[in-house]
């Protein structure tokens, strides 16, 4: 199955954004509950069970389908990528979620394309202009200006930064784990099976990794008192299916169908979602600064991406 309408990258990219947010909202509700090894294990887990489940409802093999096709660096490509964009990642922005919730997490969401951009440059040859490294300062500056004054926050200065900086690394391994993929995606644009496939084979390694941690700590913290909780049941799948299923998926049939820096300024788009949705769902205050520091970390974003 074929993906050829107009503008197919750049709504699948927008779409995944909107996912994104959403699961944002929801993870930081069960994150509240369940630890981030515990959370990230059950939400990559998930996502292999549902992109499986879909393979075989549209009549695909699920294990090495397309042993011809994929070469032992397309496979390298794949598991480092899922290891250190869907395992190590996913469990450090958890975290840092955790810490500074999802309003100010929107705002540490725009040095995404930034990242994309320089990995980009750094592993694909894709050149950066000087309007780009002004984009690039204008989201540092936004992240600075919003964290020098922040009000009604229930943590310490020193753990928002904490929380800030971790974030700002975790996004940055997330653009390194789909930069070094790029070449595999490009290799079938539109081909909603094998990009399908190439999502939920990430999704493996990145499971294994939460999974051997979650191995080690167990015993010490008692992970799976959380699970116990009704209450977090509906935040906890409603997060993993729009994070791990949903846009996952659409995030890597966008990148496919478009450039890496299209793809990520849409995606990017996910800061002002998030930023809505927080309010709306989380209650989280929507400060006359910390809207001004999100539009100059958008107005970056576009200059990356003009640039």
């Amino acid at each position: 199955m074929n993906i050829t309408f107009p503008f197919a990258g750049e709504i699948f990219s927008l779409c995944s954004a909107i996912f994104w947010a959403l699961a944002v909202i929801f993870l930081k509700q069960a994150g509240e509950k369940i630890h981030p090894i515990a959370l990230n294990l059950f939400k990559n887990a998930l996502g292999v069970f549902l992109i499986s489940l879909s393979l075989v409802i549209i009549g695909d093999p699920i294990i090495f389908p397309y042993k011809e096709v994929f070469s032992n660096e397309d496979y390298f490509r794949m598991i480092i990528s899922g290891v250190i964009g869907m395992g190590i990642a996913d469990i450090i922005f958890l975290h840092s979620l955790n810490i500074i919730g999802a309003g100010i997490s929107a705002l540490v969401d725009t040095v995404y394309s930034p990242f994309v951009i320089f990995f980009a440059y750094i592993l694909l040859g894709e050149h950066l202009a000087p309007l780009q490294f002004l984009g690039a300062g204008c989201i540092i500056g936004a992240i600075i200006f919003a964290s020098l004054k922040l009000q009604n926050i229930q943590i310490t200065r020193k753990r928002l930064k904490y929380g800030i900086l971790l974030g700002i690394f975790a996004i940055s391994m997330m653009a390194f784990g789909i930069v070094l993929v790029k070449p595999v995606l490009t290799k079938f644009q539109g081909d909603v099976s094998k990009l399908l496939w190439i999502a939920g084979f990430r999704l493996v390694p990145g499971s294994l990794v939460p999974l051997i941690i979650f191995l080690f700590l167990n015993n010490k913290y008692n992970l799976l008192k959380a699970f116990k909780d009704r209450k977090i049941w509906f935040p906890l799948i409603g997060g993993s299916v729009f994070a791990t299923y949903l846009g996952i998926s659409f995030w890597i049939i966008g990148m496919s169908l478009t450039n890496a820096s299209t793809a990520s300024i849409l995606n990017q788009t996910a800061t002002i979602f998030i930023l809505i949705f927080a309010r709306i769902f989380l209650k989280e205050p929507l400060t006359q600064r910390r809207v001004i520091a999100i539009l100059i970390a958008m107005t970056g974003a576009c200059l990356v991406f003009i640039g």
